[in-house]
């Protein structure tokens, strides 16, 4: 027992000899320099962000109804008609430009409203902070009241008095709308909210009149929460129309005939379920119950009458014997 602590204490001092001597005062600082060559393994590859979702890309892919029309079984089965939609949409797109607008001012429609007002660029600040779209919303010469404000808008002073104003009419009823910030801020304005003289407009615009009448807000404004919906909606509603003035009435109304027809037979179908049982009780006029009444009464008095017959009377001879017991 012993030669225990003895063992140990040698195969502790064999041990110590392996122990490093350590840092010296004066002595430089080890430093472990690692070979690029023992470095092995495979570099990091930097993750590519992922595309961002756009509705106006998506729109534009999947929900272009003018495709729907001039493209598939659709084009198909109205060519075997004689109709060429292609040609008849592309028609409508013509008669839409050709509204008669004057020319010195451009035409601001949903294709280019992205790139005149939402994307437009400029070279200073001070110059996006003073742009001002007056926007003019009419129908052209098939409305009066457009047509009134056609002529007061175009015939006034020139454009170059108002450098950083822009003048501009949209194919819609009768509205004013001044735009700032890229279509970020809006305010509307009625003919009946506001003089539609060419002198009174174009001073209206000058002088910054629209800082009185607070900006259109809410959730549906632009930038609310609300607005994607009412984009998509307005998108989906300006495709339609496209499509719908592109076609003849006839067909209009074939479409919408069958559609209506359909709608009709699914909401009156039947379940399925087995209808219960009903008792059909014919139907009595108030006459025919009294009648009924009377009937039965009769009956029961002719019962009655036969019963008092049939019964027999005691004879005068039963009447004495029966006396005579008496």
């Amino acid at each position: 027992m012993r030669l225990v602590p003895c063992f140990l204490l040698a195969f502790g001092f064999a041990r110590a000899q392996y122990f490093s001597e350590g840092w010296t005062p004066g002595q430089a600082v080890p430093t472990e320099t690692v070979e690029a060559e023992t470095i092995t393994g495979t570099p990091t590859s930097t993750a590519t962000p992922a595309a961002k979702w756009s509705w106006q890309e998506f729109s534009s892919k999947h929900l272009d109804f003018g495709k729907f029309v001039t493209e598939g079984p659709i084009a198909t089965a109205l060519s075997g008609i004689g109709f060429n939609a292609t040609e008849q949409l592309e028609l409508a797109r013509q008669r839409a430009l050709e509204r008669g607008w004057d020319e010195r001012i451009p035409l601001l429609t949903d294709s280019n409203y992205e790139t005149l007002v939402k994307n437009e660029t400029f070279d200073t600040p001070e110059a996006a902070e003073k742009r001002t779209w007056f926007v003019v919303v009419t129908i052209g010469k098939q409305d009066t009241m457009s047509k009134y404000v056609d002529e007061n808008t175009l015939d006034g002073p020139e454009s170059t008095i108002l450098p950083r104003r822009r003048l501009q009419p949209i194919g819609w009823p009768p509205t004013l709308i001044v735009i700032k910030d890229n279509g970020n801020t809006l305010r509307f304005y009625q003919p009946g909210q506001i003089v539609l003289d060419s002198a009174m407009l174009y001073k209206f615009v000058a002088l910054d009149g629209w800082k009185e009448t607070e900006p259109w807000s809410g959730p549906w404004a632009p930038g609310g929460s609300r607005q994607p919906y009412l984009h998509a909606y307005a998108v989906l509603s300006r495709r339609a129309y496209n499509i719908i003035s592109a076609l003849p009435r006839w067909v209009i109304l074939l479409v919408t005939g069958a559609i209506g027809s359909f709608i009709i037979n699914f909401f009156h179908k039947d379940s399925g379920r087995p209808k219960p049982v009903r008792w059909n009780q014919k139907q009595q006029t108030p006459a025919q119950p009294a009648k009924q009444s009377s009937a039965e009464k009769t009956k029961a008095n002719s019962g009655q009458t036969q019963t008092t017959a049939v019964a027999p009377s005691p004879s005068s001879a039963t009447k004495r014997q029966a006396k005579k017991k008496a």
